[in-house]
Formats: C-alpha cells, structure tokens, sequence
C-alpha cells in the first residue's frame, strides 16, 4: 500500500509540473520532499505507541498464543530428569519420580505452619504470615491492591528447588490443573538460570528464551508482557554471576510497577538475607523454606526411583527373583536411614536408591552425606572401569587393579576442575579444564570421553550464536564433594607440608579467603579424611574443626556426626572448644552428641530437639547417665502431643527421673505420675483432656516452679469432677486452650475458673483452635466475668477486622485484663522462640 501511495504521488506531482510549468529541478526537489515526508508519516503511524494504543489487546494474545507453542517445543530438555542421556531410550516423566516435597512458612517450626506442595502459589499472599490454610489464602487477598508478588523458596542444596521448578514447568505446559494448584492462572512461565554467564540482560533472555517471538514482536515483547499474566522460575540466586546478576536486578526494576506479574526465586539460605535488601519495596515478599522430603514419604520416594530404573540394560537387582537379597530387612533398613536428617534432601535419597539397586548389601543404618557421596563415587569409577573393559577388550591385559589405578588418577584431575568451577560459581567447565582433564586421560591412554561421560552431565544452553553445549556437574552438592576430594588427595601427597587453609587459597589464586563460603566443603572434609590419609594427624583434624567452627558450624554433634564419630574429632572438640564450665547444649544430631557424651568428664547438659521424628535415643540415655541434665526442650512433642495411646518415652521417662531438671518443655504422657521436684520452668501440652487429673497432682509438689504453662488439645473432655488447681508460680501461669465448641461453653468456663491459680489467678489465657461465633466468644468471656476468672492477659485469634469488638470491652471493664490478639506465628515466635532464645542465654551456651 506505501508502495501505490508513492506512485499516485509522484503522478499527482508530473500533472502539476505539466499545469503549472515547473522545471524539472523544481519536480525533483518537491518529490524528494514527499517521499522523506512519506516515510516519516508511515513510521510516526505505525510506532509502538500507536500500536500499543490502539492493538495492545490483540497483540498480547498473539504474543501469549506464539510463546507457548515455542517454550512447548524447546521444553524436553527442561523437563526430562534424564536429558543428559539422549541416546539411553529411558523416558520418565517427571510425576513418575516427583515426591511430595515438604515447605514451611518462614519463622516457624511448628508443624501445623507446614504448607503443603500444591498449594505452594496459594502462600503468595498480601501477609507474608498469613495464618489461614492454604487453599483460602487466594479469596482474602485484597484485588485493590495492586502489587507484584515475588516469592522466596530457601533450601539446601539438593534439597529439590529445581526439581520442583521443573515439576511446575511440567504442570503448567500440561494445562496448569494438575498436582500444583493456581498455575493456570499464568498465561506465560519462563524460567531463568541463575548460574549461565550468557545473559545480562533482559532483551537478552527473551531473545533467547523466545527467539522467534522476538524476532516479530522486538520492542514490544516487554511492554506488552507487563500487562500479562507471567510467572518467572528464577533458580539458583546462590549460583549468580556477574552477568547472571544484572539479568536478576533488571528483571527487578522492569517489573517493579506490574501487578500481574510473580517472581520465583530458588536459593540456598546464606544469600538470602543479603538478597533481601536488594528486592525494590513495591514487591509484595513472601518466604517459604524448603524443608525436604517427609519421612513418612522417602521410602516411597526411593522405591519410585528403583522401579523408574528397573529397565536399565546394566546389571541391577531384581527384587522379585534375587533370593540373595532380604527385600523385607532393606524395607526395614531404608526406613531406619531416611529418618535422618540429610535423607530430607531430595539428591541424597537418589544416591540411596541407586545404592540399593547395584549394591543393597551395603547399604546399613546408619549413612552420612559424606559416606553416600563416598559410595556413589567408588560406584561412578567401578562402573567406568567395567565399561572401558567391555569396550577396550585389549585393557585386560594390564589387569582390572592396574585400569582402576589409572582411572582413579584421570578422575582425580577432575577434583581440581569441580573445586576451580564451584570457586568461581560455575556448574559448567571452561575449555581449558576440559583440557587439563584429557591430557590427564590421553597420559594414561583412557578415553577422556567416557571419563567425562560419567562424572558430568551434558547440559544445553541457548545463546545468540545457536545451542552450545557444555559439560556440567550434576549438583552443586556434588561439586562441593569433589572439591573437599581435592584437597585431601592435595594434603596425602604433602601431609606434613600444607595445610587445609593453604589449599583453598591455593585454588582461590587472587581472591579472598572468606571461610563460611567453604562450610559444606569443610564437613566434607572431616568426614573423608580418614579414608584416605591414615593416620590422620592430629593437627588436620585441629585446623577442619577451627575452619568448621569459623564458617559458622557450631553444633558439634553435626560435626561428629560428619565425621562418623572419628574419635579424632570427637577428643579435638572435647578438649580444645567445649568448656566444662559452660557445659553442652545438645541440638537435634543425637547420634553425634551421644558420641561426644560418652567421652566427656560429667557437665551441664541442656537438650533442645526440633526433630520432626523419632530417632534412637537408646544411646543418649546412656551417654546422660554421668552428666547433669538441667534444660530439656522436646519442640515436636510440645506442638503435636500423640493424638493416640502411646507407649512410655523411654527418654523421657529417663529424664523425669532426674532430681537436677530445672526446665522442661514437652508432652504429658499418660504414664507419667511425677515431676522433678528441681523444675522452675515448665511448658508442658496434653494431647488428652483425661490426663488432667495426673498432671495436677503431679504439679502440687514442685514448690520452686517459678512459671508453668499448660496447653490442652482436648480441653471439653478435662473431668468435672477436679477439684485441684494449677499452683501458684512467681512469673505465672499460662493456660492455652484448644478444641473448644459453642455446645462446651458453660463447662469450659467452669473448668477455668475451677484450675485458676488460687492467689494470682492466670497470668496469660489463650484461646486457639475455636470454632466459636461471635456470639460464643462473647458467652465464653461473660462466663469467666460471672465465675471470677482472674487473669493479667488474654489472647484470642485473629486479626483486627476478625474480632468482635465487645470482647475489648468485656476485657478491659469485666475481666479487668489486657486484651491481645495474636495470629498463630506469634503464638509460635512469643513461646517457643523466646523460651529457646532464653534458654540459650541463660546456659551461656
């Protein structure tokens, strides 16, 4: 259409010339005139303002339609687990080995705050704590406020963060209603990793992302997608570079004013809190930790992965026929393992599973991340020698002990790239590594390739220049391995000549040494020390704990634990960083800490578990038997007492038998019939109401308790016919009430007043896990007014729009008490935090 207007133009400007007698000259000059002002007219017309104006509807479902048959065509790589083995004939989907990964709102250790999987974009809410389930979360948040969400999920490495990301990459290009619920409400999910180095900005990543989209839509594309519906996967904010990191802040800025937009972001804990003051204040923030897989899931998770394998051409175990192999006794050995605390992470329970398919016989009941790396490690290079003599039968001849030696020292220039790659925060080799790898290989005539087949994975990437394919480690995790095998194969060939420290700077070249950067190398270390440097002096084991200790590792039954209780270890942390004076303050790692018990001269222990399980306490009990226990906090047992008839606590029956427990947190069980007489704090929860009655008695004896606070899950079934009351207490008593109806009013309220105090009254009454009306609430108070209920503070559930305002009243001229609201994160932070903080403090611990 420019094209005819020009030339009627032109004709139009020949007539004139021809009426008019202008010269040629004169014609040249004034149709050069109308084709500059042509173009400018076409171009002022048809601009991106203009477009956006009057199309921008219409542009953005084109734009929307094209991306997602793009991202549907290149997404195989994303969202196959097992991409990096093209050539394998093994397609798995990712349901088929996805577990239910167990996330927690941030700030609290209560199990009743965990937050199911599927309803993880539910939790991107207006109120980072927001306390209602997960699935009515969506409905309260405010449509008039129009922010951009940015959600922070924390893990540990291999704790399952980009595996969830792929799982939600799947689900979305499936439709969006599968096991991840309110993906469908995002028109477009892009996903960005953090550790590729050749993107920086964000015209850069779209172009890459969506090549031909861009290539039609260019200037448009980000204007345009402001206004829709995106959801950016960005994994791994702890893997940023420098290129990757000015990706990350304009992503930031550009969609700092685009209410429909949600940011993802994946990372470990440590940058966090440094990432946080970069967020710009006009994002809505919330927190989810990943916690890991749930024990009571992991066994299913590993036999997923032993039946995805089952068809693998290699040699594996099959259950069903192998008669050498007790199936029922590994059933019941993994189920033993997976309670501990690093088989939460997703990685680990892989390497597990594929532990039980070449080599169940090995696997015992107790394994550390350390000794799991260990076996998938002599697992890679067994499997590479077996490989390399069935493809180079003429390798026979030089022995299977000679081929396992050379292989064994090609793999370990391999160490030295992992340790260069993860310093400089990389997953992928340079070429130069790679270099250095095959030379090492073409020395001892192994094929580098089937080297590097085994211990990297092939990973794809996108540049402006086409695909470009890179050899990478398979997890950050496992970099971090290499490079603690690294410096000890460093410190075997010089054991008396370099130290740990002067290693790492060694690999550091110029940059600083900062030593908590090197924390999960260090544990690492400690516990691989002894499998390869024997013995293993005295003064390497001074230097890991120090570096330990430095990065910031300061619960030493983690450590031990590390170190597979290496008595080593164990006499360097007694003697050189545990004072007598102070004692030990014990912290979950039962099996590491009753290892350090069982070497210790009689101290103060004070044992603080926030186990969600448990383990074997056999060895602590007796580990305890010679030391004073002052402090025991049992977290779990407090928030979620047994709903069912329970056996004795053979642990805490042990500890209610000590005379010298000042401070107590936990459950009343029913076989309990005494308390120390030595205790000045207890916080103790009954999952019964019927255990009411032993409890008081037992109360009636402890005349040095300076505070007491009971919390009854079954308050409506307490017996009427108690005539006891909880005693007295120098810093008050605090009764937290639960499970209470309309129907149990009028009894609630006489049971209050019948257990108050008999001089100071309450000093605090909580009211949870009602299902009270307004209506209720008011009968409820006007109860504890007629009955003479005494009390200092009262808290009750909800928010400022969620409570009647009559309650104030009925607080303030009735009961003559402070009235608090509280969410349910506060009930968590005021006594559970507080008291483990204090406690903290007070032991000087």
């Amino acid at each position: 259409m420019g094209a005819k207007l020009r030339l009627a133009l032109i004709d139009a400007l020949k007539e004139a010339k021809e009426r008019y007698n202008i010269s040629e000259v004169e014609l040249q000059r004034k149709t050069d005139e109308m084709i500059d002002g042509l173009f400018k007219v076409f171009n002022q017309v048809f601009g991106m303002e203009e477009l956006l104006y009057y199309h921008q509807p219409t542009i953005m479902k084109e734009l929307i339609k094209e991306a997602k048959v793009h991202i549907a065509e290149t997404a195989s790589v994303i969202i196959d687990p097992l991409h990096f083995l093209p050539d394998s004939g093994i397609k798995i989907k990712v349901p088929d080995i996805f577990s239910k990964i167990q996330v927690s709102q941030k700030d609290t250790r209560d199990t009743n705050d965990k937050v199911k999987v599927p309803d993880i974009f539910s939790k991107i809410q207006v109120s980072e704590k927001d306390t209602r389930g997960a699935n009515d979360i969506l409905s309260v948040i405010n449509p008039s406020i129009s922010k951009p969400q940015l959600l922070l999920l924390v893990g540990e490495a291999g704790s399952g963060k980009s595996t969830l990301l792929t799982m939600i990459t799947y689900e979305w290009l499936e439709g969006g209603q599968g096991y991840i619920k309110d993906l469908d409400k995002y028109s477009l999910v892009l996903r960005v990793q953090c550790r590729d180095g050749h993107l920086n900005s964000l015209t850069d990543f779209l172009n890459n992302a969506l090549p031909k989209v861009y290539c039609r839509y260019k200037d448009l594309m980000q204007p345009i997608m402001k206004g829709c519906s995106i959801l950016f996967l960005i994994d791994g904010i702890d893997e940023e570079n420098t290129q990757s990191r000015k990706l990350v802040e304009e992503i930031l800025n550009v969609y700092r004013d685009a209410a429909n937009i949600t940011l993802l972001f994946t990372s470990r804990p440590e940058p966090i809190t440094h990432f946080r003051t970069t967020i710009p204040t006009q994002y809505e923030v919330s927190e989810i930790n990943l916690l890991g897989i749930d024990k009571k899931d992991r066994k299913t998770f590993i036999f997923n992965y032993i039946n995805a394998f089952k068809h693998i051409k290699d040699k594996t175990v099959d259950f069903s026929k192998d008669k050498t192999v007790d199936f029922s006794k590994l059933q019941q050995t993994i189920e033993t393992i997976c309670i501990q605390d690093h088989f939460k992470i997703a990685l680990n329970l892989v390497f597990l599973a594929w532990q039980c398919i070449h080599d169940p016989s090995s696997v015992t009941a107790s394994v550390s991340q350390t000794q799991l790396y260990f076996w998938a490690h002599k697992l890679n290079v067994q499997k590479l020698t077996e490989r390399l003599l069935k493809k180079k039968p003429d390798l026979e001849d030089i022995g299977v002990m000679e081929l396992t030696r050379r292989v064994e020292k090609c793999v370990e220039a391999l160490y030295q790239s992992m340790l260069q790659a993860l310093i400089n925060n990389r997953v992928v080799f340079t070429q130069q590594e790679l270099l250095q790898i095959t030379s090492t290989c073409d020395t001892f005539n192994i094929s580098s390739q089937e080297v590097l087949s085994v211990f990297f994975t092939m990973k794809t990437t996108r540049t402006p220049l086409g695909d470009e394919h890179q050899y990478s480690a398979l997890h950050k995790a496992v970099q971090e391995y290499y490079g603690a095998l690294h410096v000890v194969k460093q410190l075997k060939l010089k054991p008396e000549t370099t130290t740990i420290k002067e290693e790492i700077i060694s690999a550091l070249g110029p940059r600083p040494f900062i030593v908590k950067d090197f924390q999960y190398i260090f544990l690492h270390l400690v516990g691989l020390l002894h499998h390869y440097i024997s013995p293993v002096h005295i003064q390497l084991h001074e230097e890991v704990v120090q570096l330990l200790h430095k990065a910031g590792v300061d619960n030493w039954g983690k450590i031990v634990e590390a170190a597979e209780c290496n008595t080593g270890v164990i006499n360097v942390i007694i003697h050189q960083h545990i004072s007598p004076d102070r004692g030990l303050c014990v912290e979950n790692h039962v099996k590491g800490h009753a290892a350090l018990l069982s070497y210790m001269k009689p101290t103060q222990v004070t044992l603080t578990f926030f186990l969600s399980y448990t383990p074997d306490l056999t060895p602590m009990i007796q580990a305890l038997t010679h030391h004073n226990v002052t402090s025991v906090q049992l977290f779990n047992n407090y928030n979620s007492p047994q709903q069912t008839t329970q056996p004795p606590d053979l642990f805490q029956q042990a500890l209610m038998a000590r005379d010298e427990l000042t401070r107590f947190m936990g459950e009343w069980h029913g076989w309990m019939n005494r308390l120390p007489l030595t205790l000045k704090i207890l916080l103790i929860s009954l999952a019964k109401g019927e255990q009411m009655r032993t409890l008081l008695s037992a109360l009636q004896p402890l005349t040095q308790l300076e505070y007491l606070s009971v919390e009854c899950m079954g308050l409506p079934n307490i017996p009427q016919d108690i005539t006891t009351s909880f005693p007295d207490a120098d810093k008050g008593v605090t009764f937290r009430l639960s499970g209470l109806g309309e129907e149990e009013i009028d009894r609630v309220c006489q049971l209050v007043a019948k257990l108050q105090p008999k001089a100071k009254g309450y000093y605090k009454l909580r009211i949870l896990k009602t299902k009270l009306s307004k209506e209720g609430w008011v009968r409820l108070l006007e109860g504890f007014v007629r009955l003479g209920v005494k009390v200092i503070r009262l808290y009750v559930p909800g928010g400022p729009d969620t409570v009647d305002p009559r309650l104030k009243t009925l607080c303030r001229e009735g009961l003559i008490c402070q009235f608090r609201r509280f969410q349910h994160y506060q009930l968590i932070e005021m006594t559970v935090t507080k008291l483990h903080q204090t406690a903290t403090t007070k032991d000087s611990c």
